[in-house]
């Protein structure tokens, strides 16, 4: 019985898909104008997929969708020799190209609501990092030979470290140029050109993260952050939600006196290197976490690099009982799973993720893989976080052209922009907007629609996402009267 009623639904979405193939395709066409005609139905019925279907531009949006359209095409003109989103963001940046570009002011401009994917101190200036806490004469680098502390390492420490530790300090006296060897600094504790050619990507992106922790005295953690959130909310940023401290609760206050409308929420995070006991103990302090303070501590994430560390599959207790004491405990410990961030068609964690009914999926580049979990994101509204250049330059999508992300926004999956790591590529978030609008065939509806997600899908409630959407569109229609002024 049930394999024919499965037969009898296969032969129903059969029978859909060749009557809607056969309004687009005729054996003969009377003329070309006919031929048109049908193109354009066809068209239309695609664009009625794509995210922003319900989207109806105002004439002021309208005739800046113009304006930008038109910018666009002179944009793919400029860089027809080198366009950047297929190249190595790590390249890329390197060029400048990106930086030259009026596509790139707008989309500092662009109100982006949210940053649903972000780690801490990673999206903050690392070249302010450099400024500040190596010329403090209590900066030590380690120049020795062991692999750990891995050379490049640097601390502000009140004593000497150990063997092979200098003083930042003397060794700038020393250097023949100041620039140059403030330069070497940050390229240790970022990513650039000159690592394209390392075999493990993931490997020097950890050494960014095991070099820069130790510079984080109180004097450089308060003064950092607060530059890092002021930089956010310049770039037109009105909420985070981060994996990873934010200098503490007295600088985001600090910085929301000034800035009222400006929130921040927390998803607590685990390495997926951790053993499962190390899991369980970090669990229950979400848990704790979040039945002390359920408005700001959002839920629980696994990180770290998929396909060499463990899978969601591996902590299925610990996550299973964590779920089950949540509910003895009349609270609930929402899931932000890193899914999918991975190149390999035998890497199930979106299965997972989907079954464990995370509110979000980190990443989701393997999700294109797997055509009914795509339609269970859709029906359930399980938000994909896109990080295009982090994907870019971790080596996951050589050509952002070819980016999962156009399939998922194409069918109308729920998808939002996010930065990942910005300050290890030395960028911001607008540079992540700048690669999507220009590679992924996005105009002002599209990008409208993925600003808005990225409020809709986060974790606020009912009211305060009526609020954040009520100041974010105030703040559009001043982007979009001023890119109606803009000479272009």
């Amino acid at each position: 019985m049930k394999r024919g009623l499965i037969f009898f639904a296969c032969s129903l979405f059969l029978c859909g898909f060749l009557v809607q193939r056969d309004s687009f395709v005729q054996e003969r066409y009377e003329d070309v104008d006919a031929y048109m005609k049908v193109r354009e139905r066809l068209i239309q019925a695609e664009l009625a997929m794509r995210i922003d279907a319900g989207i109806k531009l105002a004439p002021a949006e309208e005739e800046a969708d113009r304006r930008l359209m038109l910018l666009k095409r002179e944009e793919i003109k400029r860089t027809q020799e080198y366009f950047p989103p297929a190249h190595s963001f790590l390249k890329s940046k390197t060029r400048r190209l990106i930086d030259q570009s009026p596509i790139l002011e707008i989309m500092k401009r662009l109100p982006k609501g949210g940053i649903l994917h972000g780690h801490g101190y990673a999206m903050g200036d690392f070249r302010w990092l450099i400024k500040h806490a190596t010329y403090l004469p209590n900066c030590y680098i380690y120049q020795g030979k062991e692999e750990l502390p891995r050379k490049g390492s640097m601390r502000i420490s009140a004593e000497p470290p150990g063997d092979g530790w200098r003083l930042v300090s003397d060794l700038r006296k020393a250097a023949d140029n100041v620039e140059e060897f403030d330069e070497e600094l940050h390229h240790y504790i970022t990513l650039g050109e000159e690592d394209l050619g390392q075999p493990d990507i993931w490997a020097e992106f950890r050494k960014c993260f095991a070099r820069s922790t130790g510079m984080f005295s109180d004097e450089i953690r308060s003064g950092f952050y607060r530059k890092m959130l002021r930089d956010i909310i310049a770039e037109n940023v009105q909420y985070v939600e981060t994996r990873g401290g934010l200098g503490g609760p007295e600088i985001t206050e600090e910085i929301q006196r000034d800035n009222p409308e400006f929130k921040v929420k927390y998803i607590s995070s685990s390495r997926r290197s951790d053993p499962r006991e190390s899991i369980a103990k970090s669990l229950a302090q979400a848990m704790d976490e979040r039945a002390a303070n359920p408005d700001l501590i959002i839920g629980f994430d696994l990180m770290d690099e998929e396909d060499k560390e463990n899978t969601n599959l591996f902590y299925i207790n610990e996550i299973l009982g964590a779920r089950h004491k949540a509910e003895l405990r009349n609270i609930t410990l929402p899931l932000y799973l890193h899914s999918g961030e991975s190149n390999w068609t035998e890497n199930e964690n979106v299965l997972d993720a989907i079954i464990l009914d995370a509110r979000r999926i980190g990443h989701g580049i393997a999700l294109f893989k797997h055509p009914l979990l795509m339609q269970i994101v859709k029906e359930r509204g399980i938000a994909i976080e896109v990080c295009p250049i982090s994907n870019q330059v971790l080596g996951y999508v050589a050509d952002l052209r070819n980016h999962p992300a156009v399939l998922y926004i194409n069918s109308g999956l729920p998808v939002v922009i996010c930065p990942d790591d910005p300050g290890i590529w030395k960028c911001t978030f607008s540079y992540d907007f700048y690669a999507a609008f220009m590679a992924w065939g996005l105009d002002l509806r599209c990008l409208k629609q993925l600003a808005m997600n990225s409020l809709i899908y986060s974790a606020m409630d009912p009211k305060e996402k009526e609020r954040a959407l009520e100041f974010w569109r105030e703040k559009w229609q001043k982007f979009i009267a001023w890119l109606n002024e803009v000479k272009i």
